[in-house]
């Protein structure tokens, strides 16, 4: 008899181990803290427009790309919030008066940084860089990956915020390069500094959020523009930046 209920509670024991395991693996992202959060871009998205300033130096091809990438980028985030709120603003303005986000742009190599509302990203990196730099300055999101290795993830699920540039979702033209913890991760921020009812569009339910964002047409039911007003950026003389997709050991998605 003691032996029957000694193995029944100890199965049970096992099975919620099992069930605890199970649920951290689901997700273990990294967010800023509230306050942290509350400086990020996030914090204007409800506004008419979400405000981008290009700063920073760039030949006129680079900053072409630029404003194509950051916009992409920026949208690609705000999709994942506007499937839960229909508040989330439909429209990028490139501006530097009253700027939300402020990308400074640098040429050539070097390691891409971001602060809450402000990054800086090196003109060579891959697309999935402009996304992961995002995830901090845009979503308060932190790096997920360990030892200062890109794609390092810890036996975590993997992610943007691990994987950067690089990894098995880098083509944009086949990915959001968003994960689901990514989309988790700001889904649960935007909760934390913008709590009470939601609105969810009647399209919400069927975006494909880790399918990329086609710029034209980025919303299933009416289509904006992205409004290029001005920016300060010191247009360079010569050809676009080579962009550098070599993977290596250091920690090049930042």
């Amino acid at each position: 008899m003691n032996w029957y209920f000694y193995t029944i509670i100890f199965l049970a024991m096992v099975s919620t181990s099992f069930s605890k395991a199970d649920q951290e693996q689901e997700s273990r992202y990294k967010t800023f803290s509230e306050s942290s959060v509350r400086k990020c871009s996030m914090m204007n998205i409800h506004k008419p427009s979400f405000n981008i300033c290009l700063s920073g130096q760039a030949t006129g091809t680079d900053l072409e790309r630029a404003q194509n990438w950051s916009a992409r980028a920026s949208l690609t985030w705000l999709r994942a919030l506007k499937v839960l709120d229909e508040k989330v603003t439909r429209t990028v303005l490139f501006t530097c008066k009253d700027p939300h986000l402020t990308i400074n742009l640098r040429p050539g190599k070097g390691t891409s940084h971001a602060t809450p509302s402000y990054t800086t990203i090196y003109l060579t990196r891959p697309y999935g860089t402009w996304t992961h730099e995002l995830g901090h300055a845009l979503a308060g999101l932190g790096d997920t990956y360990v030892g200062g290795t890109a794609g390092s993830c810890g036996g975590q699920p993997p992610s943007l915020m691990c994987w950067g540039a690089y990894g098995p979702r880098a083509n944009p033209e086949e990915w959001s390069t968003l994960w689901p913890d990514d989309v988790q991760a700001i889904q649960y921020n935007y909760k934390r500094v913008f709590p009470g009812n939601t609105v969810e569009p009647v399209w919400g339910t069927e975006t494909n959020l880790e399918a990329p964002l086609n710029l034209n047409e980025p919303w299933p039911t009416r289509n904006e523009e992205v409004y290029i007003e001005d920016h300060q950026v010191e247009l360079l003389r010569g050809p676009a930046s080579e962009i550098d997709t070599a993977e290596d050991t250091e920690s090049v998605d930042l």
